[in-house]
Order: structure tokens, then C-alpha cells, then sequence
């Protein structure tokens, strides 16, 4: 099934369970407790009432790739992140790249899948104890992921403790789909004939706000175009881990410089959503 379709019944679901809340007097709807499926080579949400943003997509991966916590780079493509910046800094704690690539995290799962492939201990930690003080504004949505093989497939699980699937969920997908087939690609190194799995997400809490709720009653009722899917699948790997230290690939680095230079000297960008998209297709089967 594609993620547009998965999407719509996701939006079904949490309808469906008829609970709202008002979390710093927000009102939203929301499923307590859900997960699904995605298929991690289809991992896009796209909609005649909500285009998928790839301009948004290209800037946020070049981002966790160069794990730049200080927010006026992906500023550049979403003023969002301005209103989450720790006190008196310029920098967010959720940079996902800053969190994970290197030894202890990304190293960790191909170091404990390659001693056993069986394992139960391949986790990537998101969110920490350190992020819990007061007056914090970004509170790390993502709490683990976690990957295990079996039936000679690499699946992953990652574990939310809250997922808004307007700004959260649609981008979400995309990236920990790329982080399900980065691990792959490197364990086949190992194991030349291991299949790429299922990735299964899970939310304590999954919601949408009421700026959202008639994009919603649009949504749902859309028929999706078969012809208007995308796939998302690496062309050639970004990350690598020779055992000691975890490393962008020249592939990687070619991709952030060309994302980067799309910057001009007032932080406006030089692409328009469309020119992202192409630059995206060098990289990417989409």
C-alpha cells in the first residue's frame, strides 16, 4: 500500500477514535497508542490538497546529514524551527543526523546485527535525559528505533512519544525510511542476500491540529492517482561505518554541497520546489 493511502487511513483512524485534546490550549484530535505499516521504498504522502514538499525534504536530510544543530541553515526552508531554539542559543536538540551518526548510535546497530544476527539490541536512542529541563521547546518527538532481522529481512521499529502527521509524520516517513535503507545497504556488506523489510511505526500519541481539520475532510475523501506516487529508494549509499567512526560517502557530501549552494547570501533559496525535486532525483529513485 502507498503511504498516501496508508495517510488517509491514518486520518481515518484517529477520527475514528473520537478523543480530542487541548495541549497548550491547542485543539487537536488524536489516537492514543497506534502504529502502522510503511513500506520504507514508498514512503511519500502526496495529495491534489497537499503537494508533498520536496524543497522541505532536500533541505531537512542536507541537514541531519551535516548534523547542524543551529537552525539559520534550515531556516531557509521552514521558519519553524526558530520558535523552538534552546534558551539564549541559536540551536534545536532535534537534529536527528546530530543524534545518530556516529559510533555509539548508527555503529552500534550494524556493530551488534553483524555479531549476531539475531540480535534484539540494535537501537538508535533519539530523545535523552539531557533534553529534559525546564523551559525546553523542543522536546525530541522520536524516542528509538529499533532494527532486527528476521526471515532474512532488516526491519525496523521506531517508537514516537508524539507524531502531528501534517508537520511530523510526512516528513518523518521519508527520513526513517532513509535511515531503514542506509542500514541495509551497509549490513549487506555482511550479508550480500539480506532483503529490505517492513519499517513499523509506532506513536504514544498521533494528532492533528485544528489549523489541519479541513485539510483533513479533503484528504480522506481524495482518490489517490496511481500516477502521482513516489518512490524514495537510495541510488547510492550516504552513510558509512568502517568500524571506528561513522562517515558521509563522497556520494553524501556531493549531495549537501549542491543543497547548500541552493542557499543565497540572504538565506532565501535559489530552487523553487520543483528544482528540488530534480536535484533529489540524482540521488534518489523517486
Amino acid at each position: 500500500m502507498s503511504f498516501s493511502n496508508t495517510f488517509i487511513n491514518i486520518i481515518n483512524h484517529i477520527e475514528g477514535q473520537n478523543q480530542s485534546a487541548d495541549p497548550r490550549g491547542l485543539k487537536v484530535k488524536e489516537s492514543i497508542l497506534s502504529n502502522f505499516v510503511i513500506d520504507p521504498k514508498e514512503p511519500i504522502a502526496n495529495f491534489d490538497k497537499r503537494k508533498f514538499n520536496w524543497k522541505y525534504l532536500a533541505g531537512e536530510l542536507a541537514w541531519y546529514l551535516d548534523q547542524d544543530r543551529d537552525v539559520d541553515f534550515i531556516g531557509s526552508f521552514s521558519n519553524f524551527w526558530g520558535t523552538l531554539t534552546n534558551p539564549g542559543t541559536n540551536e534545536i536538540n532535534s537534529n536527528y543526523g546530530s543524534l545518530i551518526f556516529n559510533k555509539e548510535q548508527f555503529g552500534w546497530v550494524i556493530d551488534s546485527l553483524v555479531a549476531d544476527k539475531n540480535s534484539r539490541q540494535a537501537i538508535m536512542f533519539f530523545n535523552q535525559p539531557k533534553f529534559q529541563f525546564e523551559g525546553n521547546k523542543d522536546f525530541v518527538c522520536t524516542m528509538y528505533a529499533n532494527f532486527f532481522i528476521r526471515d532474512n529481512k532488516l526491519n525496523m521499529k521506531v517508537q514516537m512519544r508524539s507524531n502531528d502527521i501534517f508537520y511530523g509524520l510526512t516528513f518523518d516517513a521519508p527520513f526513517f525510511s532513509f535511515l531503514l535503507q542506509s542500514v541495509h545497504i551497509k549490513l549487506m556488506e555482511t550479508y550480500p542476500d539480506l532483503e529490505l523489510g517492513d519499517y513499523y511505526h509506532f506513536t504514544d500519541n498521533l494528532h492533528f491540529y485544528e489549523r489541519h481539520f479541513s485539510l483533513a475532510d479533503s484528504i480522506k475523501i481524495e482518490k489517490i492517482d496511481p500516477e502521482k506516487e513516489h518512490t524514495f529508494v537510495i541510488k547510492e549509499a550516504f552513510i558509512d561505518y568502517d568500524g571506528e567512526k561513522v562517515f558521509l560517502t563522497e556520494n553524501a557530501k556531493a549531495y549537501c554541497k549542491e543543497i547548500y549552494e541552493s542557499i543565497n547570501e540572504d538565506r532565501t533559496t535559489s530552487l523553487d520546489k520543483a528544482g528540488y525535486k530534480k536535484l533529489l532525483d540524482k540521488y534518489f529513485v523517486i
